[in-house]
């Protein structure tokens, strides 16, 4: 076995790759700082249809896409490969699902998982883009990436007790109202701006089940949210926290003639 094999079997392993797929070459750019990786497929292997999981023929394979992978060393580390297109029966000619990457994806799964890990650690886009090296619609893409698997993940799951806050960003220019299962400490869904209106839609927005399970909401003591938790929610009782009893408090103290 010469060195380059051992290479290309090495990034197999990293890359979790195995049978059809397999790393065909490794080549170092040093001038450019990027290790390239080409990804083949074996021809001569049937292909599972990414919609009902049955092996069928190889009609052909699309041109060569390009994946963000995590870096090696300093090196950014990119992927190559055709993606195989499968022909069912049932479902016509479909793209094949890759192993390191979600459909229509240009990074994969380990580079996404590192990327949300330092979006969350950053303070603001701007800084976690710098550390990742991408563009400020790349950054959004994968968070909206990361959400829209969240919510397919999520259950009607019965919840006890809920919270409506509002926070401002943009140094207080703008504000969101955020409602948040307490127990859980999820968000469960965000609106633009701080009414009754806002509060009204993410109430509305909560199932049957979840409703008829809610035994608290926990606000400030701004009447909008009040109301609208009456009207959305009749049977909940509503709690005020001790953070905003005290602030209310101090502020009725410090106001005094």
């Amino acid at each position: 076995m010469n060195p380059n094999e051992k290479l290309e079997i090495h990034y197999s392993h990293l890359l979790g790759i195995s049978s059809p797929w397999s790393v065909e070459s490794v080549e170092l750019n040093v001038t450019a700082k990027r290790v390239d990786i080409e990804v083949v497929y074996d021809e001569k292997e049937m292909v599972e249809c990414p919609d009902c999981g049955k092996q069928c023929p190889r009609k052909d394979h699309t041109e060569k896409r390009t994946w963000r992978h995590l870096d090696t060393m300093q090196f950014q580390t990119l992927i190559y490969a055709r993606i195989p297109r499968v022909q069912c029966k049932e479902h016509g000619v479909k793209n094949a699902n890759v192993p390191w990457s979600e459909p229509y994806s240009r990074f994969t799964l380990l580079f996404v998982k590192f990327a949300i890990d330092v979006i969350k650690a950053c303070g603001t886009v701007s800084d976690a883009a710098h550390l990742l090296n991408l563009s400020w619609d790349e950054i959004h893409l994968i968070q909206k990436k990361a959400v829209e698997r969240g919510l397919s993940r999520r259950k009607d799951e019965r919840i006890k007790y809920l919270g409506i806050d509002e926070k401002s960003f943009r140094k207080g220019r703008k504000y969101i109202t955020v409602l948040n299962d307490l127990q859980r400490q999820t968000v469960i869904e965000v609106k633009e701006g701080k009414s009754k209106e806002a509060a009204d839609e993410l109430l509305s927005s909560l199932s049957k089940k979840v409703k008829r399970s809610c035994e608290a909401v926990a606000v400030d003591m701004d009447p909008v949210f009040k109301t609208a938790i009456e009207e959305n929610l009749p049977d909940a009782d509503i709690v005020h926290d001790k953070f905003h009893i005290s602030q209310y408090l101090n502020e009725a103290l410090t106001s005094r003639p």
